[in-house]
C-alpha cells in the first residue's frame, strides 16, 4: 500500500502543479505581477512549489475523499495550500538564514545573486527584501486561488475562515520558535511539543485533511476524527523533522546537516539532551548551539552525545507513541480505502527519509 500511495501521491502532484500553473501563468495573473525589471515572478511561484512533495496538496484531496467528494473538484483549493508552503518557506529560509531550499538556492539567496549581477550595493538585505515580498504575493494569491474550489460558496468562506485563524497560529509559533532560540534556561517537554502543535502538525497536516472534508460537506464526526488522527501524526513529523536535521543525509534534504544547532532551536533533541548533560557538558554545548561558526567537528560530537546518553531512544519511543495515537484514530475512520491510506501514511512518516 505505501508504494501505491506513493504513486497515487504523485500522480496528484501533478495534477496539482498543473491547476497552480493554469492559474499563475494565465493572463490576467501575469499582469498583475509584472514589473518593469521582472516579469517572471508568477514562474518563479511555480518553480519555487514545484521543489516540494505537494504533501499538504495531497493531504486536502484525502480528506475530501473520505467525505465522499470527487477529488478534480477540489484541485485548486489543494494548489492554493501549495502556493501558503511557498510564501511562509520564503519567509522562513530568511528567519533561519538558509540559503539552500530542495537542493536549489532558496529565494532570498536567489534575489541576492540576480542583484550582485546587476552590480547593485546591499545586495543580501534587498534579496530577503524582494523575498519577503514574493512570499506575500503568495499568501495572499492562496485565498484567490481557494474561491475557485468546485463547490459552494458557503463551504469556500467557512474554509477561508479556518485558514485565517490557522494560518495566524502558525505565524505565533514562528514567533514563539524565534523568541526561544533567544531565551536562556531549560523550557519543558510540554512546552516544545505544544510549538510542533502549533508550528506543523496544524498547517501540515490537520489543515489540510479538514480543510478537504471540509469542502466536501464532511460530518462533524468525520472532522474531529481527522482532528485527532492529524495532530499525532503532525507532530510526529516535526520530530522527525528535527531527527532528519540532525542525522539525515544533505543530498536528501536539500539543506546543510545540522542548521537547527547553528541557530540555537530549541528542539525536542536539545531538550533532552540538555536535561541529561553534566554542569561541565551544558557549558560546552552552550557554546555550540546558536554559533554561526558551529564546525562539522562540533556538530558530530553533539550527535554521539545525543546517541550515547539515550536521547534518540527517548525521542524514538515519542514518535512511536505519536504513531501510535494516529493509528487509533485512523481506525475510527469508516471508509476502508481512506483508512488504508492514513495508516500508510504514518508508517511512510516513521520511515521518511527526506
Amino acid at each position: 500500500m505505501e508504494n501505491d500511495l506513493k504513486t497515487l501521491f504523485s500522480k496528484r502532484k501533478a495534477k496539482i502543479l498543473k491547476t497552480l500553473k493554469s492559474y499563475l501563468l494565465r493572463k490576467e495573473t501575469k499582469k498583475l505581477l509584472s514589473l518593469p525589471w521582472e516579469d517572471k515572478l508568477p514562474e518563479k511561484l511555480l518553480a519555487f512549489t514545484d521543489g516540494g512533495k505537494c504533501l499538504r496538496g495531497n493531504l486536502l484531496l484525502v480528506g475530501a475523499s473520505l467525505a465522499g467528494g470527487n477529488t478534480d473538484d477540489y484541485l485548486p483549493a489543494a494548489a492554493a495550500i501549495e502556493l501558503f508552503q511557498s510564501g511562509i518557506l520564503m519567509h522562513d529560509d530568511i528567519i533561519d538564514q538558509d540559503l539552500m531550499r530542495r537542493g536549489k538556492p532558496s529565494a532570498h539567496a536567489a534575489f541576492a545573486s540576480f542583484l550582485k549581477a546587476k552590480k547593485f550595493k546591499e545586495t543580501e538585505k534587498t534579496g530577503e527584501s524582494l523575498a519577503i515580498c514574493l512570499g506575500d504575493i503568495a499568501l495572499m494569491l492562496t485565498y484567490a486561488l481557494l474561491m475557485e474550489t468546485k463547490c459552494s460558496s458557503e463551504r469556500k468562506v467557512l474554509a477561508a475562515s479556518y485558514w485565517g485563524r490557522e494560518f495566524a497560529r502558525v505565524g505565533a509559533a514562528e514567533m514563539e520558535d524565534t523568541y526561544l532560540a533567544l531565551e536562556k534556561g531549560l523550557p519543558e517537554e510540554k512546552r516544545i511539543i505544544a510549538l510542533y502543535v502549533g508550528k506543523t502538525a496544524g498547517y501540515t497536516m490537520t489543515v489540510p485533511l479538514v480543510t478537504g472534508a471540509m469542502l466536501a460537506g464532511g460530518k462533524p464526526e468525520l472532522i474531529a476524527c481527522l482532528e485527532k488522527y492529524a495532530l499525532a501524526l503532525g507532530t510526529l513529523f516535526q520530530v522527525k523533522d528535527d531527527e532528519l536535521g540532525l542525522f539525515g543525509s544533505e543530498k536528501a534534504l536539500g539543506k546543510p546537516i545540522g542548521s537547527d544547532i547553528r541557530e540555537g532551536k530549541k528542539t525536542i533533541f536539545w531538550q533532552k539532551l540538555m536535561t541529561k548533560a553534566s554542569a561541565k557538558e551544558k557549558l560546552e554545548l552552550s557554546k555550540i548551539f546558536g554559533s554561526e561558526k558551529v564546525t562539522a567537528k562540533e556538530i558530530e560530537k553533539v550527535r554521539e552525545m545525543m546517541k550515547a546518553k539515550g536521547v534518540t531512544e527517548e525521542v524514538n519511543k515519542l514518535s512511536l507513541g505519536l504513531a501510535a495515537k494516529a493509528r487509533a484514530a485512523a481506525q475510527k475512520i469508516e471508509n476502508e480505502k481512506g483508512k488504508e491510506i492514513l495508516l500508510s501514511l504514518i508508517e511512510l512518516s516513521l520511515k521518511r527519509t527526506a
